[in-house]
């Protein structure tokens, strides 16, 4: 079991966001993914995730339990948002969430 599961074993947090943002075949930039609790249910819906977060452990797990048919959608980094470079117009969409 992913801690994704246990954290929204209902999958609410995901339900949330569905209702405010199409994913569906989104670019989407994901600030702050930490061990990826949302990382994967984005990921089956959108084209590319591009996920970051500063701690390294957390990023690490995120890599350890992103599902093997997600690799090719999602890249991860250890990266701070004060400091990583991002294109404009890179993206549809930018996830932040429990990020402060």
């Amino acid at each position: 079991m992913n801690r994704a599961s246990v954290l929204d074993p209902e999958g609410a947090h995901f339900a949330a966001l569905e209702r405010v943002a199409d994913f569906a075949d989104a670019r989407v930039l994901e600030v702050g993914c930490g061990d990826g609790r949302l990382t994967v249910p984005v990921a089956h819906r959108a084209a590319s995730v591009f996920a970051f977060d500063p701690d390294e452990d957390a990023v690490g797990a995120a890599r350890e339990a992103l599902p093997a048919e997600l690799a090719a959608t999602v890249a991860f980094e250890v990266a701070s948002a004060k400091e990583i470079e991002i294109p404009r117009s890179s993206f549809d969409i930018v996830l932040f969430s429990w990020s402060l």
